[in-house]
């Protein structure tokens, strides 16, 4: 996968894009097959190259995301100061994905700011507006708060 086709990773610059290529490898994996667990350590980013990935809260409970469009961020709580994931990865399809190792990504970014501040500025949106997904979800379940019912 072309990694600046990824949102994340659009806008840092060429040679930080090249080093990042450098550290990434490309991974596939069948359906079926966990990239990772909960409670296992954040240790690697992954971007979607080709398939589609369950996020659960629990092994195989709750879907708290899929993860279907071509450079789509996995395991984004490894950015995120977290010691471990805070769901499960599975995939549903056949997967092609880029992993990159969370150290050496920091080490990349910190070598040039104006780049990690891109990064981390497009890694909050993401994190946003998963978070707004999940708001909608809980509504569409839930309902409105304060409604009413007369019947």
């Amino acid at each position: 996968m072309s990694l600046e086709r990824a949102y994340l990773l659009q806008g840092i610059s060429k040679i930080t894009l090249e080093r990042i290529a450098e550290i990434a490898t490309e991974e596939s994996h069948p359906a079926g097959a966990f990239l990772f667990h909960a409670g296992d350590p954040a240790d690697h980013l992954y971007i979607l190259g080709a398939g589609r990935i369950r996020l659960c809260v629990e092994e195989r409970g709750t879907v708290a995301y899929v993860v279907s469009e071509l450079g789509e961020v996995i395991g984004w709580s490894s950015m995120a100061e977290q010691e471990q994931y805070t769901s499960s990865a599975e995939c549903i399809l056949p997967v092609t994905v880029t992993k990159i190792a969370k150290n050496a990504l920091l080490q990349l970014l910190e070598k040039d700011p104006a780049s990690g501040l891109i990064f981390f500025r497009h890694l909050s949106r993401i994190i946003g507006q998963r978070l707004v997904n999940c708001y909608k979800a809980t509504l569409s379940v839930h309902g409105k708060p304060n409604s009413r019912s007369y019947g």
